[in-house]
């Protein structure tokens, strides 16, 4: 059974704030029959813990999470809002799994020390027109050079352009910046004219410091999430390898990294053209729809889809409705810097389903895929090696 976060903060609170809730709330919640189960289920979990110095645990857990703090104050802001979830559930200590016939959701928020965790090695960085590159750590710093100025790499909304002036030549000049997101980074970028865009590991986009003329132009790498600010004078067209997706305002999230050999997008709300460049071969999109771009045969394919898999990574979280492990695998390799090999070539078709949170230390990631499904896992230093289990 899958429960929704809302369900589940509720059933925490029952358990470990109930004082804080009206009767009639509780009662109402509870007409339910799956919030009882899943009240129940919470309840036999936390009776499994129930021997445990949870003041202790908190403690120390606390005195963790503040050093973690401390080393990764110059991370993207992903993993900040990521330890700071995970210093609240470490005081309410709820749930730490839900498992069931149909869905793997596991909402592990406290980060462990492991062998291996994420990548620090990189920092995002901003390419300006003239060359000039800049790291980026959400200080608060206003960037400028002798063409641009009024950027703002602002510690809650990421890079913002809104007051940046770009001192153009002439009127049909466009001075464009690129923003570069390493393995395992995340940053948020708020264009000229208000279109937010967050962008997933190894990614970037480049882009006009001011929008010129009858058409809003960007150009992708990776992964992003769009949330357009509509204008319906000028289109918005994101630029993909052989392709691009063509919209007024709208919000949408395109995979298309270059050793993939298909591009995803997928529609949240809105509508929005996709144009494979190839054949000119063009589809509309309704919102739950996405399109598939074979880029071997260039050829589109067009189905509905549970949206949530495909954005979840802007909320730290990597969500797999019915995910091949390679795929699965693939999407580790850019958020923990780390090799694959397969063994077993077959085990690339292994499906896997479940939710897991990005700020989980590889070991344990790699620990849930193995005990539910039929591969193991070999470490050897950053590199991974895949095998079936020996039956």
């Amino acid at each position: 059974m899958k429960y929704n976060e809302e369900d589940i903060e509720f059933a925490s609170q029952i358990l470990t704030r109930r004082e804080n809730l009206s009767d009639e709330a509780v009662k109402m919640w509870m007409s339910d029959p799956e919030h009882v189960e899943l009240l129940k289920e919470f309840g036999a979990i936390r009776g499994e813990y129930s021997d445990l110095n949870f003041e202790a645990v908190k403690a120390a857990e606390y005195a963790r999470l503040r050093k973690a703090v401390d080393v990764r104050t110059r991370r993207q802001l992903v993993i900040r809002w990521s330890v700071a979830a995970s210093i609240a559930l470490c005081v309410v200590f709820s749930v730490w799994y839900l498992l069931d016939d149909s869905y793997l959701a596991v909402e592990r928020k406290l980060p462990q020390q492991a062998e291996i965790m994420k990548s620090e090695k990189a920092d995002v960085e901003l390419i300006l027109a003239n060359g000039e590159r800049v790291l980026l750590d959400g200080s608060g710093k206003m960037i400028e050079d002798l063409s641009v100025s009024g950027i703002k790499d602002d510690s809650l909304q990421g890079l913002t352009y809104l007051q940046a002036k770009a001192q153009q030549v002439n009127d049909t000049e466009v001075l464009y910046n690129t923003l570069k997101v390493p393995t395992g980074g995340f940053y948020q970028l708020e264009l000229s004219d208000g279109t937010r865009v967050w962008l997933n590991a190894e990614s970037e986009l480049h882009f006009p410091v001011q929008f010129i003329g009858e058409q809003r132009d960007v150009y992708l790498k990776g992964e992003a999430y769009f949330d357009v600010k509509r204008d319906t004078a000028r289109r918005f067209v994101v630029h993909l390898n052989e392709s691009n997706v063509a919209v007024l305002g709208t919000s949408f999230n395109i995979k298309a990294y270059g050793d993939e050999n298909y591009i995803y997008t997928t529609l949240v709300e809105g509508r929005v053209c996709f144009t494979a460049e190839k054949d000119q071969q063009q589809v509309t999109l309704k919102p739950g729809m996405q399109s598939i771009l074979n880029l071997a045969s260039g050829k589109t394919e067009l189905k509905e889809v549970d949206v949530e898999q495909y954005v979840a990574w802007r909320q730290g979280r990597f969500v797999f409705a019915s995910t091949t492990l390679e795929d699965l695998m693939s999407q580790l390799k850019r958020w923990y810097d780390i090799d694959v090999e397969y063994v077993v070539p077959d085990v690339k078709r292994y499906e896997f389903r479940g939710a897991i949170n990005r700020d989980m230390n590889l070991m344990d990631v790699l620990s849930i895929v193995e005990k539910t499904s039929n591969v193991i896992f070999n470490v050897q230093g950053r590199t991974i090696k895949v095998a079936t289990k020996i039956k």
